[in-house]
């Protein structure tokens, strides 16, 4: 007798404790749970945890941890002022945010998040409320007047339509459709972030990042590093591609440093459905060249609890301690 199947809540719990070894966090659980209620391919909750940035640590964390020592050096170089990440497209995704490792390495930091709908701030903020966390309900862009297509898995939502032509022939993408359309007013970032620096900029607007960063020019200016969204084919009509963001911001000073995760997806057919054909996004990772201090010491914390990068980290400090005469560089021998 083939046995019974696994009702949807069982079956993503079980997948959380089998690639993640954990139990599912609640949000996670009901974002998963609703995309199969809403008939999603139940591969694609495999694909999505599968490419999540906790599992891809998890299977290449490097054994090397920051002495304590080091980590108290960069953040002493930060001053009276919080390590700040500014998050557009802030709404919460069933996994944890990019830079959950660097809060919860307990340096003092503050969240500023941008997110258009308006029951994903309610449930971010519901789940994570505090005064670390400010959660602003703008749809960064261009400062225009847009139509946002809200797609039946809302955090692919988009200022661009979906590209159908190239979707459907994906697995999971070939489920997306636009179920309602919103006029929204944009803004830009130069205009609703707050002042002083930013550590850590994330987008993840679905083709949106190129126009938010267009209207950056002065918040680009005091960032240190850059987490964004790219594709590398068009999920989206009329949207920029990888290429066009990293040439904007090769010409605002900053440099491509890795892709951090890379989603794959299978053509649709008999064949289909277990291999990885072909990339369609990742996230990619962005250092301004030239900064002071506190932009050194910002990139090595990053590059140490949220990249896993010792290395890049350690070249980074070499720097910062050019700038200021320390000898911080010297402490990674203590790892």
């Amino acid at each position: 007798m083939p046995p019974a199947a696994l009702d949807p809540e069982t079956y993503v719990s079980q997948l959380y404790r089998l690639a993640l070894k954990r139990e599912p966090d609640a949000a996670g659980l009901a974002h998963w749970v609703a995309e199969l209620a809403g008939g999603g391919d139940p591969t694609a909750v495999l694909a999505g945890i599968l490419g999540s940035e906790e599992f891809r640590l998890a299977q290449g964390v490097p054994a090397w941890t920051p002495p304590p020592a080091l980590l108290d050096g960069l953040a002493e170089v930060l001053g009276d002022e919080p390590f700040t990440i500014v998050d557009v497209g802030a709404q919460m995704l069933g996994e944890p945010h990019i830079y959950e490792p660097l809060l919860r390495a307990g340096i003092r930091h503050r969240v500023i998040g941008f997110e258009p709908l308006q029951d994903r701030i309610t449930e971010r903020v519901a789940a994570e409320g505090g005064g670390t966390l400010q959660m602003l309900p703008h749809a960064v862009g261009d400062g225009a007047r847009h139509r946002l297509h809200v797609n039946n898995d809302d955090a692919t939502s988009s200022l661009f339509p979906l590209n159908r032509a190239l979707t459907q022939h994906f697995n999971h993408l070939n489920t997306l459709r636009t179920v309602r359309e919103e006029e929204v007013e944009t803004r830009r970032m130069d205009e609703v972030v707050p002042p002083g620096p930013v550590d850590f900029l994330k987008l993840d607007i679905q083709g949106a990042e190129l126009m938010a960063l267009e209207g950056a020019g002065a918040v680009l200016g005091r960032t240190a590093l850059i987490h964004c969204e790219v594709e590398f084919s068009p999920i989206y009509l009329g949207q920029p591609l990888f290429q066009d963001v990293a040439a904007h911001l090769r010409m605002r000073g900053f440099s491509f440093i890795d892709l951090t995760s890379e989603a794959r997806y299978s053509y649709q057919g008999a064949a289909g459905g277990v291999s990885n054909d072909r990339l369609l996004w990742g996230d990619a990772l962005f250092l301004r060249d030239e900064g002071g201090a506190r932009v050194l010491a910002a990139q090595a914390l990053a590059a140490l609890l949220i990249y896993r990068k010792p290395g890049l980290a350690e070249h980074v400090t070499q720097q910062l301690d050019g700038i200021t005469g320390g000898s911080l560089a010297a402490r990674f021998a203590g790892g």
